[in-house]
């Protein structure tokens, strides 16, 4: 078995059993040395032991004070004189004091036994220290490795964080880029309606610097502008109720007259908080003053129309009922064709008309009460000629007691035969239109439905704008120039009513006009009642 060579220090004047005790470690190959007095302090830095054996008897109280100064803690091994108890109490109490782990008591056995303990102690001693060590470097070296751990995810961790700066920077770059270069003035404020964003348009339109304007409030802002004041106002009533609007305003700007349209909408964060409110103004003067002209060239030229229509209509009515003489067959069928489509184009163009009266804002001027079911006989009438060729039959539904409006009756007329029109226009043949008149709690519904192709849900949100056709105009098969739902439409509104679509795709559509139903209570203010 290999022998563990350790460093021995022997401490104090060595007596003879203790000198053999060197002699024999000497001879097993263990490192000895010996020191007393002054010299055991550089005996101690000089030699680092691994076993301290002192002699109690002998050993000085300096060289006691000095024990333990070895880079490692030495293990102190006391040499005890036997003999009485008393004075063997007394010594392993010294020892104790010292540091002593363990002892040798003299006189010591003859066959060697304190040499075999000693090698035995410094095995120990050197396994032990060699544990602690690796301890100590595995420790060392675990610090390390999270040392590195940390200083990689640091450095990643800041990788990251570059690489997302970057990114937002260049959004806000693209995002402020589109902005500043968007034809619309941009306008937003925070949550404390304070503005936070002006675009260069904006700064035109309202006619104020970013400078003077970010951080403040719209009301703060010390200028008087028709726009600014629109902004103010809508802002307002969005950050009170946090929904949006949008309106056309007409703004006076000497010596000209312009027209923005201001959209106003409340921003929510991703947790649906509040966080502002964004205004877009767009100049659409020019649209609005196209629009313009084009509803009073409309209207000019129906009107125009509408004369020398009249008295074709009313020749050929003359000669059809043979009041200017009797006609041949082929004559009479020339003039009742001649009054028919004098008819159909007196229809258009009323629609014309009523298009410009929808514009201006002239609609349901001449209200009276009168039931619903009154109108249908009117608005049916013109109609039944063509639903008679077109081989189309009309079915009715009534309640008992029809409800009462409050309505303009040629308005209302021409809405329920725009449906009406539109109905037998696209029934196939065979087919029918179901009209039905329902009662709600506080609502009349007029309903038109037919069993033609249906409406596509694609265009069932633009059915009822001015001269859409969901058939390509050049090769559709129906006739009309598209404004008889939007006539409709209009005329629902201006009644504080609503326009009513369901339909689907090879099941026809069912239109509806939605109406406040007029209250009995009310007749005494109502004015003239048609029963």
């Amino acid at each position: 078995m290999t022998r563990t060579t350790g460093n021995i220090l022997f401490l104090g004047d060595l007596t003879d059993e203790v000198r053999q005790l060197e002699a024999s470690l000497l001879d097993g190959g263990q490192n000895v040395f010996s020191a007393a007095g002054e010299d055991t302090v550089q005996a101690m830095d000089e030699y680092g032991p691994d076993l301290v054996i002192a002699s109690l008897s002998t050993l000085t109280e300096e060289a006691g004070n000095l024990l333990g100064r070895g880079g490692e803690e030495p293990f102190i091994l006391a040499v005890l004189d036997g003999g009485e108890a008393d004075k063997l109490g007394e010594s392993l109490h010294l020892a104790m004091q010292l540091g002593a782990r363990d002892y040798l008591a003299l006189p010591f056995s003859p066959d060697g036994e304190e040499a075999r303990k000693i090698d035995s102690l410094v095995e120990q001693y050197r396994l032990s220290v060699e544990l602690s060590r690796m301890r100590h470097s595995e420790g060392i070296q675990g610090l390390r490795n999270q040392v590195g751990e940390l200083k990689e995810r640091y450095l990643q961790q800041n990788r990251s964080h570059t690489e997302a700066q970057d990114v937002f920077y260049l959004d806000l770059s693209r995002m402020m880029t589109i902005i500043d270069n968007i034809r619309d003035g941009i306008i937003y404020t925070d949550s404390e309606g304070q503005i936070t964003l002006l675009n260069p348009i904006a700064e035109s339109l309202l006619g104020i610097k970013p400078i003077v304007a970010i951080g403040k409030r719209l009301r703060h802002l010390e200028l008087e502008s028709e726009l600014l004041e629109t902004v103010q106002r809508d802002q307002h009533q969005a950050m009170m109720d946090g929904g949006s609007s949008e309106r056309v305003i007409e703004v006076h700007q000497n010596p000209d007259l312009l027209y923005f349209r201001v959209n106003t909408t409340s921003v929510h964060d991703y947790k649906g908080s509040f966080a502002g409110i964004l205004t877009v103004l767009k100049d659409v003067t020019s649209e609005q003053i196209s629009e313009d002209n084009m509803n009073q060239y409309l209207s000019i030229v129906a009107h125009e129309l509408r004369t020398p229509l009249t008295g074709i209509k009313t020749f050929a009515t003359l000669l059809s009922r043979g009041a200017m003489g009797e006609l041949p067959a082929n004559q009479l069928g020339a003039a009742e064709s001649i009054r028919e489509q004098a008819l159909r184009l007196e229809h258009e163009i009323d629609k014309i008309i009523c298009l410009g009266r929808i514009e201006s804002g002239e609609f349901a001027m001449d209200l009276e009460v009168f039931p619903m079911v009154d109108l249908l006989d009117l608005a049916v009438a013109p109609f039944e000629q063509v639903a008679r060729e077109s081989q189309v039959e009309f079915r009715f539904d009534m309640p008992p007691f029809c409800p009462l409006v409050r309505a303009d009756r040629e308005d209302l007329r021409r809405a329920m035969q725009a449906l009406i029109e539109n109905a037998i226009k696209f029934t196939p043949p065979g087919g029918c239109v179901e009209i039905n008149i329902l009662e709600e709690s506080d609502s009349v519904i007029v309903y038109v439905r037919d069993n033609g192709p249906g409406i596509d849900k694609r265009y069932q949100g633009r059915i009822f704008e001015k001269f859409f056709q969901v058939e390509d105009p050049l090769t559709r098969h129906h006739g009309g120039a598209g404004l008889g739902l939007c006539v409709a439409r209009g005329v629902a509104i201006a009644h504080g009513g609503e326009i009513l679509l369901e339909s689907d795709l090879g099941k026809g559509a069912c239109f509806g006009i939605r109406l406040p139903k007029f209250d009995m209570h009310q007749l005494e203010d109502a004015g003239t009642l048609a029963v």
